[in-house]
């Protein structure tokens, strides 16, 4: 009698933790990379780059003037 008890129990135990697990939320699927985004952080790189080529043009140009002014007082 009590064997059985035990194995209703135990089976019991089963079918209810089989039950939460189906029932657990399962963590998303990353999405696929974006091919757009890789396009978009080229670009920005692009854009840094000739940032910093304008910015030696300005200072280039600023050390100029600065000459430009000093031979001309």
């Amino acid at each position: 009698m009590k064997s059985r008890i035990v194995t209703l129990a135990v089976a019991a135990l089963l079918v209810a933790g089989t039950f939460a697990i189906a029932q657990a939320p399962t963590q998303p699927k990353a999405p696929p990379p974006d091919p757009r985004i890789d396009k978009v952080i080229e670009q920005n790189v692009q854009i840094l780059k000739n940032q910093d080529e304008i910015l030696k043009s300005l200072a280039d140009m600023k050390e100029s003037l600065l000459i430009l002014k000093r031979r001309s007082s």
